[in-house]
């Protein structure tokens, strides 16, 4: 097994989950991108839509969701349109609160 990544000054990573929290429609593909960049550091995401359903979804975000699908990421949403329509996983907002205590960072956009 590999030993755990340095931060800069020499300490140990122990950074293990990272919740997206994408409240702006005009944010969602800003929100996608950040999250799949942050499978370079090893980590577990959580990308949360919140009260609205996935706009424009167009081929290059299509593409992103499924890379991010193969990456092992988690899609969150509380608004039923995107677990029917697009393949989230639907959570009421008291479960999303959770999932957001429950990680070592939360990202709002």
């Amino acid at each position: 097994m590999f030993p755990p990544p340095l931060i800069s000054d020499g300490r140990v990573n122990t950074m293990k989950k990272i919740a997206v929290l994408i409240k702006s429609i005009d944010q969602q593909y800003d929100g996608l991108c950040l999250s799949l960049g942050a499978f370079c550091d090893d980590v577990e995401i959580q990308m949360m839509v919140l009260n609205h359903e996935v706009a424009d979804m167009d081929e290059a975000y299509q593409d992103n969701m499924e890379f991010f699908d193969e990456m092992k990421g988690q899609r969150i949403s509380n608004h039923m349109a995107n677990a029917e329509k697009f393949g989230f996983g639907h959570a009421t907002i008291k479960e999303i609160a959770q999932r957001l205590r429950e990680a070592d960072l939360v990202i709002p956009f």
